[in-house]
């Protein structure tokens, strides 16, 4: 849903998939027990505390770690008799690395390491609600700024009950965005939110614009990850900066190809932040990369555009076309303009249920033609961006710049956000 690659509802484990993880857990196993790496693995002298001991101490440790959180001694009793299977192995020239082996793979199969499993406490006092336990909010926490499990800190704030209030959660928040992985995790929401990455893939009409090229599509992708990395950093960290700042960073290159005059002495292939003008350029929503991905070859798209706002900034799926619909937009040449063109989507019935939720949306774009680039004319007539968002708190709009402002204040936006 929405572009997100960990949409539960969409994450099935097929057949081919568990093999796949049975494959992966062995060729772990094998390679983590490997004598010259043993030692480490186990964290333990097995010539000193002895086999069983060291089994023991492994297992304890590192199911806490794969599972995320205090294991059960009836979970540790289960996967030491599974060691000890691996001891009865009569033609093993090493049983007790078979047993580890056996350990590790049952580990890295089962569901409390595959998912994030969240039980909660019981409830207190007739509450409607529980409350996350301190582990699970570890977890909770790790994987929304990180991307991966929690760091040795996290486990210990998690162990000493260190995570239920909103100052505790708070704080260890605060720790983990200073670190370079939540720039990581932050970047990859916004390429898989709003897929501008696809750019890379996307071609244009070259007899109708020249200009453009893989490259140009390359510094556009660059200029949107470090507008993104710069708003929520450095910049308001808010959804209104995003949305609204009249700023953006990208190469002379780039500032000569949107028509910008580049600031002088601007190093070439180097992003340097550049002032726009306010009343043609705002936030991430009229960046090159976004108008030219939700654009055709040879035309802008208001549908593209609309659905983008619709689906990405408000959270409502569009349905399918219906089977007896042919989804192909008016072709420009006959002298009118996208608005004109697009128009018959609102008179024909069979369309204008759903295009009345995206066009009149994608309208308040035609400022930025196929390739991002700020117009005010289209077929000789003055472009008329002037739109409506159905169905939402947005108010109409006379432009993009407008409409993103009005977005920027909409709690509907927000709340998808």
């Amino acid at each position: 849903a929405l572009g997100f690659n960990n949409n539960a509802a969409n994450l099935t484990v097929s057949d081919q998939l568990a093999n796949k993880y049975l494959l992966a857990a062995e060729g772990v196993s094998e390679r983590a027990t490997d004598p010259a790496v043993m030692p480490a693995t186990l964290g333990c002298d097995v010539a000193a505390a002895g086999q069983e001991a060291c089994a023991q101490q492994f297992i304890a440790t590192f199911l806490a770690r794969a599972f995320r959180r205090p294991v059960t001694q009836d979970e540790k009793d289960a996967f030491f008799a599974l060691y000890q299977k691996g001891l009865l192995e009569p033609d093993e020239p090493d049983p007790f690395r078979v047993g580890v082996e056996l350990v590790i793979q049952a580990a890295l199969q089962s569901p409390a390491f595959l998912y994030r499993v969240e039980m909660g406490l019981p409830a207190e006092g007739g509450a409607a609600y529980q409350k996350l336990s301190h582990h699970e909010m570890a977890s909770r926490l790790s994987y929304f700024l990180w991307g991966t499990m929690p760091d040795p800190e996290l486990f210990a704030a998690a162990d000493a009950a260190q995570l239920g209030t909103k100052e505790e959660i708070e704080q260890q928040a605060r720790r983990m965005l200073a670190d370079p992985r939540a720039r990581d995790a932050i970047r990859e929401f916004h390429t898989q939110w709003l897929d501008y990455d696809r750019i890379g893939n996307i071609t244009k009409d070259a007899s109708l614009f020249p200009d453009y090229s893989p490259a140009v599509g390359q510094m556009m992708r660059e200029e949107m990850r470090t507008f993104v990395d710069h708003a929520v950093f450095e910049g308001g960290g808010d959804l209104t900066t995003l949305l609204t700042a009249p700023y953006s960073f990208m190469p002379p290159e780039l500032a000569t190809f949107y028509g910008i005059t580049p600031p002088e002495g601007a190093p070439p292939g180097q992003p340097v932040k550049i002032d726009l003008d306010p009343t043609q350029r705002a936030g991430l929503l009229t960046l090159g990369a976004m108008m030219t991905i939700n654009a055709h070859t040879n035309q802008t798209s208001p549908v593209h555009r609309g659905k983008l706002v619709r689906e990405q900034f408000l959270c409502f799926q569009m349905p399918p076309p219906p089977p007896d619909i042919n989804p192909v937009a008016p072709q420009p040449g006959d002298g009118t303009t996208a608005k004109e063109r697009f128009a018959q989507h609102s008179a024909d019935k069979a369309c204008s249920g759903c295009h009345r939720l995206m066009d009149p949306i994608g309208f308040g774009f035609e400022n930025y033609d196929s390739i991002g680039r700020y117009r005010t004319m289209e077929e000789g007539a003055p472009i008329d961006a002037t739109g409506t968002v159905a169905d939402s708190d947005i108010p109409a709009f006379q432009d993009a710049v407008d409409l993103v402002n009005r977005m920027a204040d909409s709690q509907d936006v927000q709340d998808c956000y």
